[in-house]
C-alpha cells in the first residue's frame, strides 16, 4: 500500500484539476521542498504523488533530478535505474 502525502490534514489534489489559491500552492511546494531537506517524505510518497500526477510532483522530480546530477543520488527511487525525469542542463541552457 502506498503512503499517501497531505497538505492540511487532506491528500493532495490533482496537479490539473484543484482549487488551490496561488498562496496555497506555494505553501504545498515550500513544505514538499522542506520534507525533502529533512528527510521527512518517503519513497512511497514520493512515488505516490508522481504516480497519481498529484500537485507538487513537479516539484519532486526536479528535486530528484538534481541530487541525481549532482551526484548524491545514484539511483532514481521512483524508476529504480538511472534514468531521470529531466535533461541535464547544458552550459548554454538559460
Amino acid at each position: 500500500m502506498e503512503e499517501i502525502y497531505y497538505y492540511n490534514n487532506n491528500p493532495l489534489q490533482l496537479s490539473y484539476s484543484n482549487d488551490y489559491t496561488p498562496c496555497q500552492k506555494l505553501e504545498i511546494i515550500k513544505q514538499i521542498e522542506d520534507d525533502f531537506e529533512n528527510g521527512m517524505i518517503s519513497h512511497e510518497q514520493m512515488r505516490w504523488c508522481i504516480n497519481n500526477a498529484r500537485y507538487g510532483s513537479y516539484t519532486i522530480q526536479r528535486k530528484i533530478d538534481k541530487l541525481i546530477f549532482d551526484g548524491k543520488l545514484k539511483y532514481n527511487p521512483i524508476t529504480n535505474d538511472k534514468r531521470t525525469f529531466f535533461k541535464k542542463p547544458s552550459p548554454f541552457d538559460l
